[in-house]
């Protein structure tokens, strides 16, 4: 088999095509763009984004996480047009922002990706204070979909910021529908309230022929139909509570999955170098036989599991192109 050039061999797989490969997941240049306040740590410490939410980052936390001790920005949603200062996406120098951020960037072998954190849930959860936000969702549904409609929209802007002065191949939105076994909150309650702002992002790469990831931890099968009726090209990080070898024989040709390792197995104290070993290649046998699969490491796996995942799926594709 012809060999194949690294980033043609993962934007294939982000068009959900089987190649025969298996793409490798570091040949992607990616940045926060750096223009943004929106809760990416800026050194250690309290500091507070652009939208008035105060965070801490300490050091040894594995990341920054906003404060809820500090007073909330939106203690009452049905006031939140008073109360909500959105941030003008106008007022930023895009342009210096990214010839500083992508300067590194190496179009021709790599897939550059652009991160918005805080997506619309995250956005507006954070404003209200976690507990609040979930009991919005119930009790206040409409002023609810009328601030996260208004979140939507901003990030639209930014999106066609990002397009217009980053030309990414991808754009990564975080934001987390799932907890170990199940969504937050029931899927009629996402595909009212959430769903409708959510397409509004997707649809908004794709008109600058950007795919669309979505980041979610947690279980969140539930909600998959609807990632493929929205157009999402690929969802990470897949953790192993969503049974990953049954999703990709469902959606291989619809989604790709970004993660999928065994992540539990890591955490076994029963589990021996033997039985890492032997899940890593197993995932690596579906990824090749399903596509649309990009084996990437999960967050805190052992740099000694990373390399032996790294050096297994080079030797892979080394056995595939001598075919």
């Amino acid at each position: 088999m012809d060999k194949m050039n690294p980033r043609e061999m993962l934007l294939r797989t982000y068009a959900h095509e089987r190649t025969g490969y298996i793409p490798s997941n570091h040949v992607v240049d990616v940045c926060w763009p750096s223009v943004l306040n929106e809760g990416r740590p800026r050194g250690y410490g309290r500091y507070t984004d652009a939208w008035g939410v105060v965070w801490n980052n300490l050091e040894g936390q594995p990341g920054s996480i906003n404060d809820e001790t500090a007073p909330k920005v939106l203690d009452d949603v049905t006031l939140w047009r008073e109360k909500v200062h959105i941030p003008d996406p106008e007022e930023l120098d895009w342009e210096a922002g990214a010839a500083k951020d992508t300067a590194h960037w190496d179009r021709k072998n790599k897939i550059s990706n652009v991160i918005l954190t805080c997506g619309i849930w995250e956005r507006f959860y954070m404003l209200c204070g976690f507990q609040d936000a979930l009991l919005n969702l119930m009790t206040e549904p409409e002023a609810t979909y009328e601030c996260l409609c208004a979140i939507a929209d901003q990030r639209v802007q930014y999106i066609e910021k990002i397009a217009q002065y980053y030309k990414p191949d991808k754009i990564q939105v975080h934001d987390d529908y799932g907890i170990e076994k199940s969504l937050l909150f029931s899927r009629e309650t996402w595909r009212e309230l959430i769903k409708p702002n959510l397409k509004k992002l997707v649809d908004a790469c794709h008109r600058h022929g950007i795919l669309y990831e979505h980041h979610s931890c947690g279980y969140i099968v539930p909600l998959l139909d609807d990632f493929v009726e929205l157009g999402i090209d690929a969802w990470n990080t897949v953790q192993y509570a969503n049974d990953p070898p049954a999703l990709a024989e469902k959606y291989h040709h619809k989604l790709t999955l970004v993660g999928g390792l065994n992540d539990r197995l890591f955490v076994d104290p029963t589990a021996t170098d033997a039985d890492l070993k032997g899940s890593i290649r197993e995932s690596i046998a579906l990824a090749a036989k399903y596509g649309s699969w990009v084996l990437r490491p999960f967050p805190g796996m052992p740099s000694k599991w990373v390399d032996f995942l790294n050096d297994e799926i080079e030797a892979f594709n080394r056995r595939v192109s001598e075919e």
